[in-house]
């Protein structure tokens, strides 16, 4: 074989080999598990959008990034109500319980932040119907990062 012969053989096998691996890369990064994307996702589990509430209830969401107290240098959410985006509260955890709604259409702002409080680049917001006869969601304070919201 000819030198130029056998640089298109390699050549051409590069090309199959870089063409596979790239297939694969696109196969396992849309697999959904959360760890193998680069993006930061925050997402609002409860209460759902429109649901009715109490004056207190439960917000619970997940990321695909661990979360815990900026102290940790890990990233952490900023819970706000009706977009007080500069009346915020620190969470560490998965949940938080809001407290001291009045009746009338909410919204709850959740984002999640950087350790240095900048923001992470994901976020979510429900809109709630606080209603005084509203179904109360179970507090769970095991993943609660403390406090409430009082409005």
């Amino acid at each position: 074989m000819t030198g130029n012969g056998r640089r298109a053989l390699v050549g051409g096998a590069v090309a199959v080999l870089a063409a596979g691996m790239l297939a694969g890369c696109g196969s396992e990064s849309s697999a959904g598990s959360g760890s193998g994307s680069d993006s930061p996702s925050l997402s609002i589990t409860s209460p759902s959008e429109g649901d009715t509430v109490g004056s207190s209830f439960t917000v619970k969401w997940q990321s695909n990034v661990d979360l815990g107290e900026p102290d940790t240098g890990k990233d952490h959410v900023h819970i706000f109500v009706d977009g007080n985006s500069n009346d915020y509260t620190v969470v560490g955890g998965d949940s938080f319980e809001v407290t001291g709604l009045s009746n009338g259409e909410h919204t709850v702002d959740v984002t999640l932040q950087n350790a240095d409080h900048s923001p992470a680049g994901a976020e979510d917001k429900v809109d709630v119907m606080v209603s005084s006869s509203g179904s109360q969601s179970p507090s769970d304070d095991s993943s609660s990062g403390g406090g409430s919201y009082n409005y």
